[in-house]
């Protein structure tokens, strides 16, 4: 008995995706804002005391990513695609500086923390393999650009990546006085939870997980769990003694 694939664009649900993924990116944003309100949006963004001139740069240029996919998701949903096409060169130019910028970060966080945590160095794998997630899918997503449904799921999944950065922050979630390698895995669970709604989406609207959803999240959460195996290694511990040394 032959096989019959219904066109996508046949589905009923496929006709929400200008508001589902607008929504979605509203969510992280908020998320985002909340975990940086205290330490920098509420703080007074460029008069926030932060530790100098670098994490005041990273803070305006991770922000700048939000306020970008604020704006593409909205011209996607007012038909202005064109307008779209031309703006994502900005987005590529922000995306591919948030990864150096994130990474001279973490080294000057880890040499600022190194005299008051000793196993500081564990730690920095959180966002060293955030970032790496980040770059991963968000290059996934420049490459598939002209494949609009696994594009924006793409770029979904990378900004999740990036989130535990925010969550981790909001002291109202609960870490269950969890510490090290539990304390990442637990932060890293929680932004699982955004997952879910684009898995969800993707079961209504089109009957069956979108490969770029399927396999983007299996490749977010593998590489986490990866990561904590990594970072209990002479080379990790090498590595992060290096990234301290920097002198920023």
């Amino acid at each position: 008995m032959a096989t019959v694939t219904i066109p996508a664009r046949t589905l009923p649900g496929t006709r929400y995706d200008h508001r589902f993924f607008p929504a979605m990116i509203v969510v992280l944003t908020i998320v985002m804002v909340i975990g940086f309100g205290h330490t920098y949006f509420l703080a007074g963004v460029f008069r926030a005391p932060l530790p100098g001139l670098l994490i005041h740069i990273h803070g305006a240029v991770f922000t700048l990513w939000f306020a970008l996919l604020l704006a593409q998701s909205f011209l996607v949903a007012s038909g202005r695609v064109g307008l779209h096409r031309k703006l994502g060169i900005a987005g590529i130019v922000v995306a591919a500086s948030m990864v150096p910028l994130g990474i001279m970060a973490t080294a000057e966080y880890g040499r600022r923390m190194a005299p008051t945590q000793p196993r500081i160095r564990i730690a920095l794998i959180m966002p060293i393999a955030e970032l790496a997630a980040f770059a991963a899918l968000a290059a996934a997503a420049f490459l598939l650009r002209r494949k609009p449904a696994a594009h924006k799921r793409l770029i979904l999944l990378a900004t999740v990546g990036i989130i535990p950065a925010a969550t981790g922050r909001m002291e109202f979630i609960p870490l269950f006085h969890l510490h090290g390698a539990n304390a990442i895995r637990l932060v890293w669970a929680y932004s699982y939870v955004f997952l879910l709604p684009i898995v969800a989406y993707d079961l209504w609207s089109r009957r069956r997980l979108h490969p770029a959803t399927a396999w983007g999240s299996i490749f977010l959460i593998g590489l986490h769990q990866v990561a904590i195996q990594i970072a209990y290694t002479a080379p990790w511990n090498t590595f992060a003694a290096w990234l301290q040394s920097w002198n920023l």
